[in-house]
């Protein structure tokens, strides 16, 4: 964590946009505390198939199942917005209401239902990027997608966005006025 942070500290303060990009979902904590220190105000959009909101997994409390935890516990980031999310525990979901609304997660199966109810995918993207401070950083597990987008990633779940609506989701964000600071992209495994 110490080094990655340091590393992408010392990039953003020569003037850069910064994607870091690993296979376990944990190489982000010192991305994103480095953005943080540089951007406090900033907000995360967080597409998973998982919420990765344990506080420990099997034991570790840096597992690739407790990054958003350890981000929201250990930093001081406005809003945690979650997308694509299908897969979560009872802890995770307390954590979720006890936020009180600094944790704002979109659930799949809801998302598929205002689809399947005519709600067009702008919209929806609209809402889930209207509740973002102005500076946006971006934490993209591979496996927010639909598994047939990432066959090979560790944990795939049933469900999840198309590719177009990944990106239709990003250029949302640009469009409102936002600004994208910095991402990670994470879980991707090639054939």
């Amino acid at each position: 964590n110490t080094w990655v942070q340091q590393t992408v500290a010392q990039q953003l303060s020569a003037g850069k946009v910064v994607g870091t990009v690993g296979g376990d979902h944990s190489i982000s904590f010192g991305a994103i505390a480095a953005h943080h220190a540089r951007y406090p105000e900033m907000g995360i959009l967080h597409v998973d198939a998982h919420a990765d909101l344990r506080d420990a997994y099997e034991g570790f409390t840096w597992s690739h199942a407790s990054i958003m935890h350890n981000v929201m516990t250990r930093l001081d980031v406005k809003r945690l917005v979650q997308v694509g999310i299908r897969d979560y525990c009872e802890q995770e979901a307390e954590m979720v209401a006890a936020s009180k609304g600094r944790i704002k997660l979109f659930h799949d199966a809801d998302v598929a239902w205002n689809l399947a109810e005519g709600t067009a995918w702008t919209t929806l993207c609209q809402r889930m990027v209207e509740v973002l401070p102005r500076e946006v950083y971006i934490s993209f597990d591979i496996d927010g997608l639909e598994p047939g987008c990432c066959p090979h990633t560790g944990t795939p779940v049933p469900g999840g966005l198309s590719f177009h609506q990944a990106i239709t989701l990003f250029k949302t964000v640009v469009r409102t006025g936002r600004r994208i600071v910095g991402f990670d992209l994470t879980e991707v495994a090639p054939g």
